[in-house]
Parts: structure tokens; sequence; C-alpha cells
């Protein structure tokens, strides 16, 4: 189970949704975005998903699509971000989503994040749609389709037209079809057998 764009308003409630649910996610956050890393509750929040047992993952700082970006820029991006989480839990990650799951593949993208000590971009087999504002109808059914192979879920903690209870009610039905189709839920340092961190 994976969370793009936070931290945002919504986090919290995130957050002890998952405490409630004894689950484990990871956390692909921004630095400007939603929230941005000069707003307190930025670290807050972010020190508060690692200190609960979550993965804290780099979505570059401003959401950028890193294929249009140069090497200084990709390299501007990751490291404004890694700053920032260093800063709040005295780590740097090893993991990325790149926005938009744009960059996969793309030399200049790959070998600049390799170059940074970055080891995993990770995209997602399951999308919940929320970024496009599908009911959580939509959703239920994708979630119902994964028929034992390893899931990847996107997710988000804020879009267009999202509210606290819309984001509850999307985690609270993924969790429950998962599990009732017996998955185990695990960060994705478990889940690719690599350090989260550098």
């Amino acid at each position: 189970m994976t969370f793009d764009d936070g931290p945002t308003q919504f986090a919290d409630a995130i957050l002890d949704l998952l405490k409630e649910k004894n689950m484990k996610a990871t956390f692909f956050v921004v630095g400007n975005l939603y929230m941005n890393t000069a707003d307190s509750n930025w670290a807050r929040i972010v020190k508060r998903m690692y200190n609960e047992g979550h993965v804290v993952g780099s979505h570059t700082f401003n959401h950028k699509d890193l294929t249009t970006l140069s090497t200084d820029q990709i390299k501007s991006e990751m490291t404004q971000l890694e700053d920032a989480i260093s800063q709040a839990i005295g780590k740097k990650p090893a993991f990325m989503r790149p926005p938009y799951g744009s960059g996969n593949g793309n030399q200049n993208v790959m070998s600049t994040l390799g170059s940074l000590g970055y080891t995993a971009a990770i995209t997602w087999n399951l999308d919940s749609g929320d970024w496009d504002n599908k009911d959580i109808n939509y959703a239920k059914q994708v979630f119902s389709g994964a028929n034992g192979q390893g899931s990847i879920s996107l997710n988000h903690l804020q879009y267009n037209g999202s509210t606290k209870e819309s984001i509850i009610a999307l985690a609270s039905a993924e969790i429950d079809i998962m599990l009732s189709k017996g998955y185990t839920p695990v960060t994705m340092d478990k889940c690719l057998g690599l350090n989260a961190y550098q």
C-alpha cells in the first residue's frame, strides 16, 4: 500500500487509520505541493510516518515530470527533498516514485537517480483511480481483481475534490479487500528486499 503527494491536511487521518488497523505503508512525499517543507507540519507528519514504522520515499520536491528536466534539474528536485527528509528523520531515502509514473526506462532519469544513491524507482500495478476522481466502487473493483500476484497500489493523500472522508473510505476499503483476499501488506523495503534508506 503506497500513498503519494503528502504530507497533506489528511495525512494524520490516514496515519490514524493505519495505526488502528495495524498496517504499514510506504509514503512517497513531496516538498512543495499541498504542504511546503517550510511548514512545521510537513516535518512533523514525515517524522510521524517514520516513527510509526512506515517507509518514507521521495516523490520529488515539486512533483515535476522528470523526463522533461535536465540532469541538473533532476538532481535539484531530488536533493532539495532529500535534505528536508533527512532533517526530519535523519535518513535519506533510497526509494522514489517518479511523478506521473514517468521516467522508468529513461536513461537520463535512471542514471541520474542512480548517481544520487536511489536503488528503486517504484511505480504500481493497482491504481485506485483516486487522482482521476474515480468513485470508491471503481477502486473496489480494481482491488478485487488482484488474484495472488504481488501488488503495489497507488493512492494519494490528497487530490482534486478529495475529502478526509473519501480518502479514509477508500483506504479502509482497500485494506479490507486485500486482507480478505489473503494478502499480507508490507512496506516497499520488505516487498523489494532492499534497504529503504541510503
